[in-house]
């Protein structure tokens, strides 16, 4: 494994005696400049910041991983740097091995593509709380690996051509996140009691229609959607445990002039959840099959005021849904503002 090294500055004090002061660490580019191709690991060490410069192409090789133990850098929103494979994978063999954030280390990135990863983005337990804005992440197995404990922050990035799910520990804090699957693949799961995910103004959608299921939660804090869309999905929303969930201004389904396929589409199965508050409001369901699916005894206490399903509804006496607030026609701005 390569490791870029840091940078000690000695200054002379007044004195003239020899003085000696330790500036923040920062690790000289090396492998991370535009034009480098990675053919070995690379990592960045704790205390050490690295920067890779607006615009630059680096090629990593199949296997390669950049592990971060310090800070990662990337300021290139107005001309996109990227980390990726020389040519599209065709399969699993020729991904690189994406970036890695370790416990103590930091991704503070804006403008960044990452192309043909195996898992693009994984952030452990322990590292800091980090940032992915402005950039694309495309052709990735798994786009986003969140640990619990670590947390992702993120606006006006995507995901496109996602091969499998990504997974949720910690916590994704999104806006304007647009992000594609593909096949039957799944969108995002979460699998912790304490995983939180919240997304505002975002739009997730698959490219075959009647995919995996897109937000699932085995286990989970809180989901928190607003503003959003979720499309395309054999289910929008698949809760089996969940504490908490809000869904505000969502439109969940099929996209309009759609066609379901061979595979039926569900708004939302409820199958699993805490004593919330939970609360659907201002919203569009409309499954092919089941608008909502909600299960009797394995759910808390449910709100829905002013929204609108198209298909079947499974109800019981936990629901709170007033004849009032059943919506006779779609909501018009239940989408990203």
């Amino acid at each position: 494994m390569r490791v870029l090294a840091s940078a000690i500055l000695l200054v002379a004090g007044c004195s003239g005696g020899a003085a000696s002061m330790t500036m923040t660490p920062a690790a000289p580019t090396g492998g991370l400049d535009d034009g480098a191709t990675l053919t070995a690991p690379l990592e960045i060490p704790a205390g050490t910041t690295a920067t890779i410069p607006a615009g630059a192409k680096i090629v990593a090789a199949p296997g390669v991983t950049i592990t971060v133990r310090g800070v990662l850098v990337v300021a290139s929103a107005k001309k996109h740097a990227r980390i990726g494979t020389a040519t599209p994978p065709s399969d699993s063999s020729q991904e690189w091995g994406g970036l890695v954030v370790e416990s103590g280390g930091q991704l503070q990135a804006d403008g960044l593509d990452l192309e043909g990863a195996s898992q693009a983005l994984y952030l452990k337990g322990g590292s800091l709380a980090s940032r992915y804005d402005d950039g694309t992440i495309g052709d990735a197995q798994v786009p986003f690996q969140i640990d619990k404990g670590a947390r992702l922050d993120t606006t006006h990035a995507a995901v496109a051509n996602a091969a499998s799910s990504s997974g949720i520990s910690g916590e994704l804090h999104a806006s304007y996140l647009d992000y594609e699957t593909t096949g039957l693949s799944g969108g995002l799961i979460m699998n912790d009691a304490s995983s939180v995910l919240d997304v505002t103004d975002s739009t997730f959608h698959g490219a075959s229609v009647g995919g995996g299921d897109y937000i699932t939660t085995y286990a989970a804090a809180l989901v928190h959607i607003a503003y959003s869309t979720v499309n395309d999905a054999h289910c929008a929303f698949h809760f089996n445990d969940v504490t908490r969930f809000e869904i505000d201004h969502v439109s969940a389904g099929l996209r309009a002039g759609a066609m379901p396929g061979p595979w039926v589409v569900f708004g939302a199965m409820l199958y699993g959840s805490g004593t919330g508050p939970n609360v659907i409001s201002n919203s569009n369901f409309t499954g092919t099959e089941y608008a909502f699916d909600w299960q009797a005894g394995a759910n808390g206490p449910l709100t829905i005021t002013n929204t609108y399903t198209k298909g079947v509804n499974t109800m019981n006496a936990t629901w709170t849904w007033a004849p009032a607030d059943v919506a006779t026609l779609p909501i018009s701005d239940a989408h990203p503002r």
